[in-house]
C-alpha cells in the first residue's frame, strides 16, 4: 500500500532563527535555487520525504535496506 505524502506549501510563516550561513549557501548550490528561502524549504522538505520513506519501510516489515541520510 503506498503511502502518499503531502507538502503543506502554502502554509507559510515568519521565523526568526540563526542558521548555519555555510549550509545554506551549500544547499542553494545543490538544489540549485536563487534564494536562502528557497534552499531552506527544500532542505525541509528532502528531511519530511525520507522520513515517510523511512515510516513506510517500517511499515512493510523492514525489506529491504534503506540508508538513514538525515540523522
Amino acid at each position: 500500500m503506498a503511502k502518499e505524502v503531502r507538502l503543506m506549501s502554502s502554509a507559510m510563516a515568519k521565523k526568526t532563527i540563526y542558521l548555519n550561513q555555510d549550509y545554506i549557501d551549500r544547499a542553494i548550490k545543490i538544489f540549485g535555487v536563487k534564494t536562502e528561502k528557497e534552499a531552506v524549504n527544500k532542505a525541509l522538505e528532502l528531511a519530511i520525504i525520507e522520513n515517510e520513506i523511512i515510516q513506510v519501510h517500517k511499515e512493510i516489515g523492514g525489506k529491504g535496506e534503506i540508508e538513514e541520510v538525515f540523522k
